[in-house]
């Protein structure tokens, strides 16, 4: 495997050629936006996402996004891909992410060894697959494969998928220091017993049940090694030319992750902007836009949405231009880009709740998005994946000119 990604580096029309398709495809995805916020009530009573919005999504080629050019894919550039979360959650926060993750799970696939590939892309050119990071259950290396066993949670979009991505530690295998090492699984999901289990507050059409195996058998080019994954060694980087694979694991899961807050706080804004516009005060007859006060509010939170995109955006296009330009980003860049993750969140977790409470009581009913959303977006804040202090701590540290720790989560 050559020894720098400048190696691999794609001519300036092939990458111009992917930005166009990826382009389009946001399009075609924002004028999806009307009808995903129509289905948002029906979504979240049927704990799933409808067979029309799968449709819709097929129709538009959005499941092959990031799939290589080579099984017949997109391959669309990096920043294409959180504002693909963002686009769908505008409309419909359990949209954004369990579809936006089953889009993802495709550019994990494409880091598997070519058998693998080659049985996920070669039927239709794509695959849709579940996924959750939580290392559970356990494997056993067996002649020519995996026995796994075990109970998973949070297998969202499960449903709806061919195969299911999942973390687990190999029985006998141990890294230098004595812990498990661990490995990430593609796992058919005709082989899983879905569990009755996701009856929550918020977040409800994403069907994030859990789900277990018995004694089922994967080949061995099933499953890679977390590690393998994360620092760019995995079998899959030899097959494929495009800067877009070279782009770090972690980085590239956790901005698409936060992507539906981004896309929550743009529908927010839009929505209860509407609502201001006409509303008339119960008691005073007064209307809400001749207020100095509600005009004030909604200035400070326009202000506080435009620096949160600005930061989102900016970082995003840093990264993929490093990465484009044959840099493999550092410990302190990953780091970063981590704090900006939780840091995005935080504000967009902030931005909706400031819009709710300024949209007034009607947004309480069942039937408005506005509960729908803010509920969304004060449970989905509390993914670990957005969690502020230790990642502060981290990239605080790096700050400080310390090392980033082995094994951290960047």
């Amino acid at each position: 495997m050559p020894d720098t990604i400048s190696e691999f580096s794609l001519s300036e029309e092939t990458l111009a050629r992917q930005e166009e398709r990826g382009l389009q495809l946001l399009e075609d995805l924002q004028g999806l936006v009307p009808k995903l916020r129509d289905r948002g009530q029906a979504t979240e009573e049927a704990g799933r996402i409808s067979d029309e919005t799968i449709e819709d999504l097929k129709r538009i080629n959005a499941f092959r996004a990031v799939v290589p050019e080579s099984y017949g894919g997109m391959e669309v550039p990096f920043p294409i891909i959180p504002q693909i979360f963002r686009h769908l959650a505008r409309g419909c926060m359990s949209t954004g992410w369990s579809m936006g993750f089953l889009i993802y799970h495709n550019f994990q696939f494409a880091h598997y060894p070519k058998a693998l590939q080659d049985a996920t892309f070669g039927a239709r050119g794509y695959t849709m697959a579940a996924g959750q990071v939580i290392p559970s259950g356990q494997a056993e290396k067996v002649d020519g494969g995996f026995l796994l066993n075990g109970r998973w949670g949070y297998a969202t979009g499960i449903f709806h998928s061919d195969y299911m991505a999942l973390a687990a530690p190999v029985l006998g295998e141990e890294t230098e220091d004595g812990k498990p090492v661990m490995y990430r699984f593609a796992v058919p999901t005709e082989n899983f017993e879905i569990l009755d289990t996701w009856h929550v507050a918020a977040m409800k059409g994403t069907g994030s049940h859990d789900v277990t195996l018995t004694d089922v058998f994967i080949p061995d080019y099933h499953g890679v090694p977390v590690e393998a994954l994360r620092e760019r060694t995995s079998p899959g980087l030899d097959i494929h030319p495009g800067p877009l694979w070279r782009v770090p694991l972690l980085s590239f899961m956790s901005f698409g992750a936060v992507g539906p807050l981004v896309g929550a706080a743009d529908a927010m804004f839009e929505m209860v902007s509407n609502i201001l516009e006409t509303k008339v005060g119960a008691y005073s007859g007064d209307r809400q836009q001749d207020l100095m006060t509600q005009r004030v509010r909604l200035a400070g939170i326009k202000m506080e949405h435009a620096a949160t995109i600005g930061l989102f955006e900016n970082k995003i296009d840093e990264l993929w231009e490093m990465v484009v330009q044959g840099e493999t980003p550092s410990q302190f860049h990953r780091a970063e880009m981590r704090i900006v993750v939780s840091h995005v969140a935080r504000k967009c977790h902030q931005i909706v709740n400031d819009l709710a409470f300024a949209a007034g009581s009607r947004g309480n009913y069942m039937d408005s998005p506005i509960q729908r959303f803010q509920r969304d977006v004060n449970a989905l804040a509390t993914h670990a994946i957005f969690e502020y202090d230790h990642t502060a701590n981290l990239y605080g540290g790096t700050l400080l000119g310390l090392e980033v720790p082995k094994g951290a989560m960047i």
